[in-house]
């Protein structure tokens, strides 16, 4: 766990002229991208709080996943713990672990890990996290905060802390040489930053020679506009951004075709194309929020084929977790294989 002083450091963000990564390991650095080779799916299993319509869609998550892939359940207590197993009874026991790590919600992805390699070593890091920037009001976060370094104590590995305050669903990686986030969540996040700051403490920490940054969001999303939600890299030199007929994922699609006319860059329209591109890639598969419009569903399933070819496309209701501003993608947190 981190000590406190620690803590409030971290959450407080990184300051101008800070390094932004202590505790680093030196050596030439990448960050895998999704579709490569995972060890496991990690969630945290939604509290009481959370109601009974998240609990069953974790059940169909934690199931889709578990027909390809082990999967790690986070609780946050043994009694918690007990729940899950519960609610999980039809899922391969062979393929679940639980893990009772104390932490404050269920959205794994912007709290959890971030996985780099390290002159062939498998490295975590812990990014800031302060409950995406009081976009969603006064929540909870510091157990949230400190769930990283307790992965790092399961798994046995070095733990890098990493100033910056962002969330991993606001990072695309190309696992070459490319990342990409959206300057509406960082900015906010870190305001005591320039971008130019900003695009240096990522490149240090991932270890990027190129940042790919817009800038938009939806007034009514409280995250501020997480990437995976707009655009999503799809391979080393492609990306997949949403057309659902409005302004904002437009002008995504624009800005990144200014910054890297180099990429190719494809357009998933439909109108729930914000949904639809929160999907996950596994090992074998292609988990995606179901938008019950089968019009929708057949041309992004069409469409991932084609991407992920080799890999089994599913569809799975999220519409508990949409209402409460995300998908598939926003609860998961993906572990690749150690190389």
């Amino acid at each position: 766990m981190l000590s406190t002083l620690l803590l409030v450091c971290c959450v407080s963000g990184l300051q101008p002229g800070q390094p932004p990564v202590t505790d680093r390991i030196d050596g030439a650095r990448r960050m895998p991208a999704e579709w490569e080779p995972q060890e496991a799916v990690w969630l945290q299993w939604p509290q009481s709080w959370e109601g009974q319509r998240i609990e069953a869609a974790f059940t169909n998550i934690v199931a889709g996943i578990a027909e390809f892939e082990d999967v790690v359940v986070v609780v946050n207590t043994s009694g918690l713990e007990l729940d899950a197993r519960e609610a999980l009874a039809e899922v391969d026991p062979d393929r679940l672990r639980f893990e009772v790590i104390p932490n404050d919600s269920s959205w794994m992805r912007d709290n959890g890990p971030r996985y780099v390699e390290v002159d062939g070593q498998s490295v975590l890091q812990n990014w800031g996290f302060d409950g995406w920037g009081g976009g969603f009001g006064s929540v909870p976060y510091d157990k949230d905060n400190a769930v990283p370094d307790a992965v790092g104590g399961l798994l046995g590995l070095h733990v890098e802390q990493v100033a910056l305050v962002h969330e991993r669903g606001d990072l695309e990686v190309n696992g070459l040489d490319t990342a990409m986030v959206n300057w509406s969540v960082v900015g906010q996040r870190n305001p005591q930053l320039s971008r130019d700051e900003a695009v240096a403490a990522f490149e240090q920490a991932l270890g990027v020679s190129s940042v790919i940054v817009v800038e938009g969001f939806d007034p009514r999303d409280g995250t501020r506009g997480h990437i995976d939600g707009m655009a999503r890299f799809v391979a080393q030199d492609t990306v997949l951004v949403g057309d659902d007929g409005g302004a904002l994922m437009d002008s995504v699609a624009e800005q990144i075709a200014e910054q890297r006319p180099d990429l190719k860059l494809l357009r998933l329209e439909a109108r729930d194309a914000a949904m639809l591109l929160n999907f996950l890639v596994g090992d074998g598969f292609v988990l995606v929020g179901d938008s019950r419009d089968e019009a929708q569903n057949a041309l992004a399933k069409s469409t991932y084929e084609e991407l992920f070819p080799g890999r089994e496309v599913r569809f799975v209701n999220v519409d508990a977790l949409w209402s409460n501003g995300g998908g598939v993608h926003c609860v998961t947190n993906d572990q690749p294989v150690a190389p």
